[in-house]
């Protein structure tokens, strides 16, 4: 699992502190990371997704083990995305907005919110939701066009009807929009492109707006 300490690496330290729950160290370790002007970008990706992926990777180790230690990490997670939001300033020349939401019921919301500060980080303006949303929860967002992308996290096997609904209300409101989903159900979910890996998404997001 790593240790907590012994790094010169502020990213690296905000990884494991991330991943082991350790809020004040996280913390500690982002102000330095800023202080030394790393990029946003860096800071989400070296830091708060690695941890993420690692712990998905600790999960399918040792379940039991993980699961007593994800509402440290969890409450750890939110404290720094929230600090690292208030601080990335709005891009000025966006090339697109994008959309990242998880539908109504979907539980399990911190890669969302971790794939927002992401699409932030590199420039994008993006929508988000603290809660999940149904399609009458964007009518006004959909008459922004330069909203061209939505983005799914899809990890509840019960929010399948609700998820089908939204997708096929967003095409038909709004052809144009692609749609890119990720999870265990991304699947069922009929968008554009199915994407497991959040570190293709920006690129993949690019790439659709030239198909």
């Amino acid at each position: 699992m790593g240790t907590l300490s012994g790094s010169n690496d502020p990213i690296e330290a905000l990884a494991g502190a991330v991943l082991h729950g350790n809020t004040p160290l996280a913390l500690e370790a982002m102000e330095k990371a800023l202080e030394a002007r790393y990029s946003f970008e860096e800071i989400v990706v070296r830091g708060i997704l690695k941890a993420h992926l690692e712990f998905g990777e600790w999960y399918d180790r040792d379940p039991v083990g993980a699961l007593k230690a994800w509402e440290f990490c969890f409450f750890t997670t939110n404290k720094v995305l929230k600090i690292l939001d208030s601080k990335i300033p709005p891009p000025p020349n966006p090339p697109l907005s994008a959309l990242v939401a998880t539908v109504r019921s979907e539980g399990h919301i911190t890669m969302r919110d971790v794939i927002t500060l992401l699409l932030k980080s590199k420039g994008l303006k993006v929508y988000s939701s603290k809660k999940g949303i149904m399609l009458g929860d964007v009518s006004q967002l959909l008459s922004d066009r330069s909203l061209k992308c939505v983005v799914l996290s899809c990890t509840e096997e019960g929010t399948k009807a609700t998820l089908d609904a939204f997708v096929k209300g967003i095409r038909a409101a709004r052809p144009d929009i692609k749609i890119v989903a990720g999870g265990p159900f991304a699947g069922w979910s009929g968008a554009d492109v199915v994407l497991q890996d959040p570190m293709k998404l920006y690129d993949t997001i690019m790439a659709l707006q030239k198909a």
